[in-house]
């Protein structure tokens, strides 16, 4: 039936059908039954760029503008494609709001209503369309995804009725796949879903009209680290500023073995850590089921997240804390704002597989993470978006670090907002290095540190030691120097730990050597004195301390649960490993923070170590 608006729509009588996979990924199951009472109408194909454009006149050229590739990426990621942009081609590029924008001015023309399908009657119309989608299992050609009205979740065990999904949710669902995408993901029952307000290159809509859907009554599932989450604020007792104070590490990632999602047992890595207002920690990381799905990077990465409540003496099991589904969620961030307790999240999520292709969101917390606030883009140009760490410098700027590249020279980069997360500028320099930590100086100006593998012959600074980059103009322009005194370098599975201490020094963490085990044996190490006064080598994670806003460093200092050998499961790419008084964990993606109380929190892939300054300040232990 072909509408005023040159629209083929075709009915789909009242019937039931079953909807899932036994055999599918976890968000296909349990598998129910659907019955659609009334039935529906559904475009037979993809509303047209001619069609939108009736609505939105030159939106081809808006998209030009706002959907450009990042230099860096345009030839990986072939996404942007300007002979997809004929006026009968899908309509690409528009966010959730602007399809059911346009389906609102359509109805409003026409007189009948019209919104975007369901989930479930987008999947029954695929089964017994015959051809009528734009997307069937293992299609070619220049096909899209398409929104659907529902909010994404879980699906429920009871049968359904005329199901239109949650009542609220954090992404929207969307179906279909283009070609770009896995085989895995362009199967009919497969889910995904994308942030209501995000653009994507390839994601369109198709309309539908029939009997309003019923929306869920029951709330989300609520995980269980924003559960029974305490409102009252901590005192945060400072610990004794002159006792050394040193925990043994213990794990943060407590993921069952035999878990396939949405949090996965196989592969868990790239950690933050945060403080909470009320006294707890709060840790997240991103979860995948490894090679099965191509593991970092591919289509199966969701954010986790555990909480350790104050006065626990472990952390809780991981559970899910974000998830675009069957995407590369590829990663988080956490930050506290100590003026006012705020919690801040910062992803970068992406829209078919591989990190570099991914959008960059922020969304916010006042109740200590029980409730987070509606995600805001602050970069829809598609990048490598892997937000690290977040600084606010004494003017108030929220500095937040970020790679930029994958492949060597190694890049990273920062993106700043001068008004409290309102708006975001990327200034035009660029950090040596990967996975940066950043510090403001007492001058003013911000030193980072990043992680080149080792490379000595990076264009920006040549030479063996640390790479260090310097701004003055918040970041427009760096300047770049080796620091032997922190180690030759970082290489794979390795991240640094770059912060100022209450107390006042700068504080490094990072690695004497590649990545390697002490069987295998270690080169490099540093050299200390220890507690007997020795001067020997020690190998590993060590800290160093800088008095004089990075111009030196000294205070080395392994760190080593004891000199009893002992040993324990790194996770993520770091695995199982031993230590000792000369040998520290080999690897990992660390990250620390300082809580209110004085103690500083360190976390690599999987453990969670605590000390305090005066423990810093004490040599490391005699063999």
């Amino acid at each position: 039936m072909l509408n005023q608006w040159g629209i083929m729509m075709k009915n789909y009588s009242s019937r039931s059908y079953v909807r899932g996979n036994r055999a599918g990924k976890y968000d296909e199951k349990p598998v129910h039954a659907v019955t659609f009472p009334h039935g529906f109408q559904l475009s037979e194909q993809p509303i047209t760029f001619a069609q939108y454009e009736k609505f939105r006149p030159g939106f081809r050229d808006e998209l030009r503008k706002i959907l450009r590739w990042s230099e860096e990426n345009l030839a990986e990621y072939p996404e942007y494609n300007e002979d997809l942009l004929g006026e009968h081609d899908p309509v690409v590029g528009v966010t959730w709001y602007d399809a059911t924008a346009f389906c609102e001015w359509l109805s409003g023309q026409a007189g009948k209503a019209y919104r975007l399908p369901t989930e479930a009657e987008w999947e029954y119309a695929a089964l017994v369309g015959e051809g009528t989608h734009s997307v069937l299992p293992g299609g070619e050609g220049a096909s899209v995804e398409e929104w659907c009205l529902d909010w994404y979740g879980p699906y429920l065990a009871e049968d359904q009725f005329n199901p239109g999904g949650y009542a609220e949710g954090v992404t929207k669902v969307t179906r279909g796949a283009c070609e770009l995408q896995p085989a895995s993901s362009r199967t009919i029952t497969n889910r995904m879903s994308f942030l209501p307000g995000a653009r994507y290159p390839r994601l369109g809509f198709r309309i539908a009209s029939g009997e309003q859907p019923i929306l869920h009554e029951k709330r989300q599932p609520t995980p269980l680290h924003e559960t029974n989450v305490a409102q009252s604020e901590a005192d945060w007792k400072p610990v004794s500023g002159k006792q050394p104070v040193f925990i043994s590490p213990i794990s943060f990632v407590r993921i069952p073995k035999d878990a396939m999602g949405p949090v996965f047992a196989s592969h868990n890595h790239f950690p933050s850590i945060t403080w909470c207002p009320n006294g707890d920690l709060l840790a997240t990381w991103f979860t995948d089921p490894g090679a099965s799905y191509t593991g970092e990077e591919g289509s199966q990465l969701n954010i986790a997240a555990a909480r350790l409540r104050r006065g626990a003496s472990e952390w809780e099991e991981a559970s899910l804390f974000y998830s675009a589904a069957d995407r590369n969620d590829h990663s988080a961030s956490l930050w506290t704002n100590r003026e006012n307790g705020r919690l801040y999240h910062f992803q970068g999520t992406g829209s078919f597989p591989k990190q570099g292709n991914q959008i960059l969101f922020m969304r916010h917390s006042d109740d200590s993470g029980a409730s987070w606030s509606t995600p805001r883009v602050m970069s829809d140009k598609r990048s490598m978006w892997n937000p690290h760490v977040l600084m606010k410098t004494r003017a108030g700027h929220m500095i937040l670090t970020s790679d930029f590249n994958f492949d060597q020279p190694m890049w990273g980069r920062i993106i700043v907002s001068k008004d409290d997360g309102e708006t975001w500028h990327q200034p035009a320099g660029r950090i040596v290095g990967q996975h940066p930590g950043i510090v403001e100086l007492r001058d003013g100006r911000w030193l980072a540190i990043g992680r080149d593998n080792l490379n000595t012959q990076h264009e920006a600074v040549q030479g063996v030691g640390v790479p260090i980059s310097i701004t003055a103009d918040e970041g427009e322009t760096w300047t770049y120097r080796r620091e032997p005194a922190l180690g030759l370098g970082f290489n794979w599975r390795q991240r640094p730990v770059l912060i100022r201490l209450e107390e006042g020094p700068l504080l490094f963490i990072g690695f004497t050597d590649k990545w390697g085990t002490p069987d295998a044996g270690f080169v490099n190490g540093v050299e200390f004195v220890d507690q007997a006064g020795v001067r020997r080598k020690g190998y590993g994670m060590f800290a160093a301390l800088s008095e004089d806003e990075g111009e030196t460093w000294t205070g080395h200092k392994l760190l080593t649960p004891g000199s009893e050998r002992k040993e324990y499961d790194g996770g993520g790419n770091t695995e199982w490993f031993e230590t000792d008084a000369s040998h520290a964990e080999p690897a990992g993606y660390i990250q620390a923070i300082q809580s209110p109380d004085g103690m500083i929190h360190l976390i690599s892939s999987k453990l969670h170590y605590r000390f305090n300054y005066a423990w810093l300040r004490m040599p490391t232990v005699a063999e």
